[in-house]
């Protein structure tokens, strides 16, 4: 169990850097001009930053979950 929690603990840095990249990314467009490539670029980047968020979201509660039967 302490494995698996640890490899959920590595997953979740992982996501947690993508999902950071891009918050970053998605200010950036916001602050360009909304031409209409900027307006598709910005609405792909929102998509994938909530996919993302959401696998956080799984994997903290999975790491919740782990730590809470450990003890």
């Amino acid at each position: 169990m302490a494995d698996k929690l640890t490899e959920l603990r590595a997953r979740e840095e992982e996501v947690a850097r993508e999902w950071h990249w891009l918050q970053d990314t998605l200010n950036k467009v916001a602050r360009g001009r909304a031409d209409e490539g900027e307006i598709h670029a910005f609405r792909l980047f929102h998509h994938q930053a909530v996919a993302v968020g959401q696998r956080r979201v799984e994997l903290q509660i999975e790491m919740a979950r782990l730590e809470r039967h450990r003890t």
